[in-house]
Protein backbone atom coordinates (compact mmCIF):
# COMPACT_ATOMS: atom_id res chain seq x y z
CA UNK A 1 0.00 0.00 0.00
CA UNK A 2 2.85 2.16 0.63
CA UNK A 3 3.67 2.43 -2.94
CA UNK A 4 0.51 3.31 -4.27
CA UNK A 5 0.63 5.92 -1.59
CA UNK A 6 3.65 7.13 -2.31
CA UNK A 7 2.67 7.35 -6.38
CA UNK A 8 -0.88 9.48 -4.86
CA UNK A 9 1.39 11.77 -3.06
CA UNK A 10 2.26 13.12 -6.52
CA UNK A 11 -0.48 14.53 -7.16
CA UNK A 12 -1.56 18.63 -7.08
CA UNK A 13 -4.13 18.31 -4.60
CA UNK A 14 -1.92 15.93 -1.95
CA UNK A 15 1.33 17.95 -2.65
CA UNK A 16 -1.03 21.01 -1.77
CA UNK A 17 -2.04 19.32 1.51
CA UNK A 18 1.87 18.40 2.43
CA UNK A 19 3.03 21.91 1.60
CA UNK A 20 0.36 23.07 3.91
CA UNK A 21 0.99 20.84 6.71
CA UNK A 22 5.04 21.82 6.36
CA UNK A 23 4.27 25.59 6.47
CA UNK A 24 2.28 25.31 9.65
CA UNK A 25 3.78 23.29 11.37
CA UNK A 26 7.14 24.45 11.09
CA UNK A 27 5.37 28.04 12.10
CA UNK A 28 4.35 26.50 14.79
CA UNK A 29 7.73 25.04 15.64
CA UNK A 30 9.28 28.35 15.10
CA UNK A 31 6.68 30.52 17.21
CA UNK A 32 7.17 28.34 20.01
CA UNK A 33 11.19 28.71 19.82
CA UNK A 34 10.25 32.56 19.76
CA UNK A 35 7.79 32.45 22.87
CA UNK A 36 10.40 30.97 24.97
CA UNK A 37 13.29 33.38 24.01
CA UNK A 38 10.60 36.47 24.15
CA UNK A 39 11.52 37.63 20.47
CA UNK A 40 13.14 37.08 17.83
CA UNK A 41 16.02 39.54 18.19
CA UNK A 42 16.68 37.75 21.80
CA UNK A 43 16.37 34.48 20.18
CA UNK A 44 19.67 35.15 18.16
CA UNK A 45 21.11 37.25 20.90
CA UNK A 46 20.72 34.22 23.71
CA UNK A 47 21.52 31.28 20.91
CA UNK A 48 23.69 32.71 18.44
CA UNK A 49 23.97 32.19 14.96
CA UNK A 50 25.04 28.38 14.84
CA UNK A 51 22.69 27.57 17.49
CA UNK A 52 20.05 28.96 15.94
CA UNK A 53 20.09 27.35 12.73
CA UNK A 54 20.84 24.07 14.43
CA UNK A 55 17.39 24.45 16.04
CA UNK A 56 15.78 25.35 12.92
CA UNK A 57 17.47 22.93 11.50
CA UNK A 58 15.77 20.62 13.65
CA UNK A 59 12.24 22.37 13.24
CA UNK A 60 12.71 21.88 9.22
CA UNK A 61 13.13 18.08 10.53
CA UNK A 62 10.39 17.85 12.51
CA UNK A 63 7.69 19.56 10.10
CA UNK A 64 9.19 17.63 7.16
CA UNK A 65 8.04 13.98 9.03
CA UNK A 66 4.99 15.55 10.77
CA UNK A 67 3.43 16.87 7.41
CA UNK A 68 4.83 14.16 5.44
CA UNK A 69 2.95 11.76 8.49
CA UNK A 70 -0.55 13.62 8.15
CA UNK A 71 0.16 13.59 4.17
CA UNK A 72 -0.01 9.95 3.75
CA UNK A 73 -2.62 9.46 6.23
CA UNK A 74 -5.14 11.77 4.98
CA UNK A 75 -4.02 9.37 1.28
CA UNK A 76 -4.27 6.20 3.05
CA UNK A 77 -7.82 7.26 4.43
CA UNK A 78 -8.67 8.53 0.96
CA UNK A 79 -7.97 5.06 -0.17
CA UNK A 80 -9.16 2.80 2.51
CA UNK A 81 -11.45 4.51 4.43
CA UNK A 82 -9.68 3.51 7.46
CA UNK A 83 -6.54 5.76 9.01
CA UNK A 84 -3.45 4.41 10.30
CA UNK A 85 -3.36 3.84 14.31
CA UNK A 86 -1.44 6.59 15.86
CA UNK A 87 -1.62 9.13 12.20
CA UNK A 88 -3.00 11.93 14.26
CA UNK A 89 -2.32 11.30 17.89
CA UNK A 90 1.39 11.24 17.25
CA UNK A 91 1.71 15.00 15.27
CA UNK A 92 -0.87 15.91 17.75
CA UNK A 93 1.47 14.87 21.16
CA UNK A 94 4.44 15.99 19.31
CA UNK A 95 2.91 19.43 19.17
CA UNK A 96 1.66 19.51 23.02
CA UNK A 97 5.54 17.74 24.16
CA UNK A 98 7.40 21.16 22.55
CA UNK A 99 4.51 23.48 23.99
CA UNK A 100 5.32 21.60 27.47
CA UNK A 101 8.80 21.55 27.21
CA UNK A 102 10.62 23.99 25.06
CA UNK A 103 7.99 26.39 24.28
CA UNK A 104 6.00 29.09 26.31
CA UNK A 105 6.87 28.21 29.74
CA UNK A 106 5.17 30.55 31.48
CA UNK A 107 2.11 30.45 29.16
CA UNK A 108 1.83 26.56 30.24
CA UNK A 109 2.57 27.11 33.98
CA UNK A 110 -0.17 29.22 34.79
CA UNK A 111 -2.29 27.19 32.43
CA UNK A 112 -1.72 23.75 34.26
CA UNK A 113 -1.42 25.28 37.54
CA UNK A 114 -5.24 26.94 36.63
CA UNK A 115 -6.23 22.94 36.71
CA UNK A 116 -4.30 22.06 39.61
CA UNK A 117 -1.28 20.81 38.53
CA UNK A 118 2.21 21.80 40.19
CA UNK A 119 4.68 21.85 37.11
CA UNK A 120 8.42 23.38 36.70
CA UNK A 121 10.00 22.78 33.32
CA UNK A 122 13.38 21.95 33.34
CA UNK A 123 15.17 24.63 31.43
CA UNK A 124 18.02 22.76 29.60
CA UNK A 125 21.43 24.72 27.99
CA UNK A 126 21.50 25.17 24.34
CA UNK A 127 17.84 26.66 24.44
CA UNK A 128 16.51 23.27 25.58
CA UNK A 129 18.37 21.33 22.68
CA UNK A 130 17.78 18.32 24.79
CA UNK A 131 14.21 18.68 24.66
CA UNK A 132 13.93 19.08 21.19
CA UNK A 133 16.65 15.82 20.10
CA UNK A 134 13.77 14.02 22.63
CA UNK A 135 10.96 15.35 20.29
CA UNK A 136 12.91 14.41 17.39
CA UNK A 137 13.09 11.03 18.51
CA UNK A 138 9.30 10.74 19.09
CA UNK A 139 8.60 11.64 15.99
CA UNK A 140 10.73 9.81 14.08
CA UNK A 141 9.52 6.56 15.67
CA UNK A 142 6.14 8.00 15.55
CA UNK A 143 7.21 8.02 11.57
CA UNK A 144 8.26 4.58 11.77
CA UNK A 145 5.26 4.04 13.20
CA UNK A 146 2.84 5.24 10.34
CA UNK A 147 5.22 4.08 7.56
CA UNK A 148 4.26 0.56 8.90
CA UNK A 149 0.82 1.04 9.85
CA UNK A 150 0.14 2.37 5.86
CA UNK A 151 2.67 -0.66 4.76
CA UNK A 152 0.80 -3.26 6.07
CA UNK A 153 -2.68 -1.94 5.05
CA UNK A 154 -4.38 -4.06 3.14
CA UNK A 155 -7.47 -3.09 1.08
CA UNK A 156 -10.24 -5.16 -0.32
CA UNK A 157 -10.61 -5.46 -3.92
CA UNK A 158 -13.46 -5.26 -5.97
CA UNK A 159 -15.14 -8.35 -8.15
CA UNK A 160 -15.95 -7.41 -11.58
CA UNK A 161 -19.22 -9.55 -12.83
CA UNK A 162 -19.61 -9.92 -16.10
CA UNK A 163 -23.02 -8.83 -18.12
Amino acid sequence: MLPVIIEKQKEKKNVLILLGAFIFIYGLYFFLDVLAHTNVSSLIQQLGWPLLLVHQGINLVLAGLTSVMVSFSQINLSLTKKEPMGSNAIPFLSFIFGLLTFGCAPCVITFLAAIGIAFTPIVFPMGNLAWKMILLGLVILGFIWILYSIHTTTCKMKTLTSK
